[in-house]
């Protein structure tokens, strides 16, 4: 059960770093090194996948590896841009 924990947990770390890594986000405002976050979550992806492949089998993995990463990349953005939207000033 631990195995599946933490690859799940690294998936989900991975899947944040990639999308940090992208010029269109919107978590920070603050400029990120796209470069190692793009590699930083692949490694990760990869090794998350591997620890989940000692889990589970080849192909539950993957799935479970996929289900998480695109669980990231369709919550995340719509959050950070609700979050980061300019406040009405108050009347």
């Amino acid at each position: 059960m631990i195995l599946a924990i933490s690859g799940m947990a690294i998936v989900l770390a991975a899947s944040l770093a990639l999308y940090l890594a992208s010029p269109q986000q919107r978590l920070t405002k603050r400029a990120v090194p796209r470069a190692a976050y793009g590699w930083g979550g692949l490694t990760g992806l990869v090794v998350g996948l591997i620890v989940l492949w000692q889990w589970a089998g080849p192909a539950t993995a993957v799935f479970i590896a996929m289900t998480l990463a695109t669980l990231i990349w369709t919550i995340v953005p719509p959050a950070a841009a609700w979050l980061g939207r300019p406040k009405e000033e108050a009347r």
